[in-house]
């Protein structure tokens, strides 16, 4: 059982991952690891080889249908 491969040990990569808003979560990870320095981060993402993945939310802002009506 020691041929298990253990992805993501990472802590700051486990941190990000679970945040849905990125950019915000890039300012507050680099603020409390990095001293607040984005440039810092954005080059241990590159070193780590983490792959950004676009999970952010799209909404449909369409206006909704109204309901039909019967009119007897």
């Amino acid at each position: 059982m020691n041929n298990l491969v253990y992805l993501n040990k990472d802590p700051i990569l486990k941190e990000f991952n679970s945040y849905v808003d990125k950019s915000s979560a890039k300012k507050m990870i680099a603020f409390k690891y990095f001293n607040g320095n984005l440039q810092l981060f954005d080059q241990y993402l590159k070193d780590n080889s983490y792959e950004n993945v676009d999970t952010s939310h799209s909404f449909d802002f369409t206006e909704p249908k109204s309901q039909l009506e019967f009119s007897f």
